[in-house]
């Protein structure tokens, strides 16, 4: 190899070095795999306070199984000045898929309950049922929340707010299981900002005089009165008032875990989406990001395959693709630790596509320069 050859080689070696470095250190930014969760007792009265970064979850081996119906009621408060802003989530189900069994959330002031047993054709998932009235702020209110096979609903204080006709096109897969999570989801950074009094889940259908009765009971003795009622499957009053953990007074112990940081929960790679609320139809955006994200990678990588060795283009290709797609794995697999990330075999897809095209690149301007030096031996 020429002095000029091996100067270029080892220039297109350091500039990869460089975009490889840089590319990793975009993925995994701004580093904060452990960021502080700001979740808080109340001074007075039991209860927990979330400002909109923070979260508490039941621990992974702490799974709870209902099938085919489920009501939530959940003393809240959203205080004056509260930033919830954008739908923020106060309660769902986590079992590792992208979107949740059900969720209770919050959005323009009202609230919402999704559930992804539905057959929702709108994106706008968090306006597909909510309540018609803003919630009030400053005020302590019982929210009741009921998901069954034939409609939903939801209650203000014992009163019916709004109530919706459920449509599942196949019953027998309804199963809510997993964790409890409150105050954000597994991999948001804005969550809910306000208090939590209070939390009660059922394996049925409360009726609406059960509501009613509730209300009144939760609101002249607290939460811990509920426990008689017949399907409670879990009941957190939050009286605990300090520690890292807040305790189920039903059955067997679920206790909600309140950890120092926000540490990502556990998922995995090879998920795919689907239309949900999370990834709200097939995600256009960033599946091109993560194309042209790895063209420079896979352009570079064929220069020095093509510098260094006689190598032809599929045997290039094979190379470059099988590179881009073990350097994409990794990336995916640091982001599985970052608590604001999600990580998925679509952005690998897309990460592979973009180093092939870098290839066809690579070898297009190759193929030209040279037609490029032919031309001017012939012309000369």
């Amino acid at each position: 190899m020429s002095n000029k050859k091996q100067l270029s080689f080892r220039f297109l070696v350091v500039v990869f070095s460089l975009i490889f470095t840089g590319m990793l250190v975009v993925a995994i930014y701004p580093f904060n795999f452990f960021p502080s969760n700001h979740v808080q007792w109340l001074s007075k009265g039991p209860g927990l306070y979330f400002n909109g970064k923070g979260i508490a979850r039941t621990g992974r081996a702490e799974l709870i199984s209902l099938s085919k119906a489920v009501s939530v009621e959940l003393l809240i408060k959203e205080r004056i000045g509260s930033k919830n802003w954008g739908p923020r989530e106060i309660f769902s189900f986590y079992d590792g898929s992208f979107s949740p069994s059900l969720l209770v959330g919050q959005w323009d002031g009202r609230i919402f309950i999704y559930s992804r047993f539905e057959s929702n054709e709108s994106d706008k998932w968090y306006r597909l049922f909510r309540t018609k009235e803003r919630f009030l702020r400053g005020k302590t209110q019982l929210v009741t929340v009921t998901f069954g096979e034939v409609e939903k609903a939801i209650y203000i204080n014992g009163q019916l707010n709004n109530r919706k006709k459920v449509e599942i096109d196949d019953t027998a897969g309804i199963k809510f299981s997993g964790r409890f999570l409150l105050g954000n989801s597994p991999s948001s950074r804005n969550g809910w900002w306000g208090e939590i009094k209070g939390l009660a889940i059922y394996n049925r259908v409360l009726l609406p005089e059960e509501i009613a009765a509730h209300s009144i009971e939760v609101m002249g003795k607290g939460m811990s009165g509920l426990a008689k009622t017949p399907g409670c499957m879990a009941l957190y009053p939050f009286n605990e008032g300090e520690g890292d953990t807040a305790k189920s007074i039903l059955g067997k112990s679920r206790p909600f875990i309140i950890p120092t940081s926000k540490n990502a929960l556990a998922g995995t790679i090879f998920s795919l989406p689907n239309r949900n609320m999370r990834i709200e139809s097939f995600p256009t955006a960033d599946f091109l990001k993560n194309i042209i994200f790895f063209i420079p990678f896979g352009i570079l990588l064929t220069a020095i395959i093509l510098k260094k060795c006689a190598l032809g283009y599929f045997a290039t290709f094979l190379i470059v693709t099988l590179a881009g797609g073990l350097f994409s794995y990794l990336i995916e697999f640091f982001q599985l630790f970052l608590p604001s990330r999600n990580s998925g075999l679509l952005d690998i897809v897309g990460n592979i596509l973009g180093s092939g095209l870098g290839i066809i690149l690579a070898f297009t301007l190759t193929l030209k320069q040279g037609v490029k030096s032919a031309l001017d031996a012939c012309l000369n």
